[in-house]
């Protein structure tokens, strides 16, 4: 796998090179259009987040894929987004920040919604977790006696 500082520039230059290749015209989206989109982007992040944690936890597939695998997952995300809103997700944030709804009640409503199921997920998994994480220490003790 490559490096992660080099990776990120690769990213970086690749993002560079596609925004110097883009002719679509950006969407300008609407408040609703927003709010609706940002729903349905949190629920996907959420089913992203609980997906890839039950693949690490029953070891379906090797650490280093997952990045892989999340990738993969945006991708298909992104598109089920777009054939759902015929929006790109590419154009959510622009017109988030156009309209100022970081500070709007109901955007802030939405987001703090999905932030506190993932730490609700993450809080309910953390002894499940510990008790994977003894076993397997367990196991490994057995097995160097």
């Amino acid at each position: 796998m490559m490096d992660p500082e080099k990776r990120a520039i690769y990213e970086e230059e690749i993002q560079k090179l596609r925004d110097t290749l883009r002719d679509r015209k950006m969407q300008e989206l609407t408040r609703e259009q927003c709010l609706e989109s940002v729903k349905h982007l949190e629920r996907a992040k959420f089913e992203a987040q609980i997906k890839m944690y039950d693949m690490v936890r029953t070891q379906r597939i090797p650490p280093q894929m997952i990045n892989a695998i999340i990738k993969v997952e945006k991708l298909k995300a992104d598109d089920e987004f777009y054939n759902t809103y015929q929006i790109e997700e590419e154009d959510v944030e622009p017109s988030i920040k156009r309209l100022g709804l970081e500070e709007d009640e109901d955007f802030k409503k939405i987001v703090d919604e999905w932030e506190a199921k993932s730490r609700d997920f993450l809080e309910s998994k953390k002894d499940e977790t510990a008790r994977i994480m003894n076993a397997a220490a367990e196991y490994k003790a057995r097995m160097e006696a």
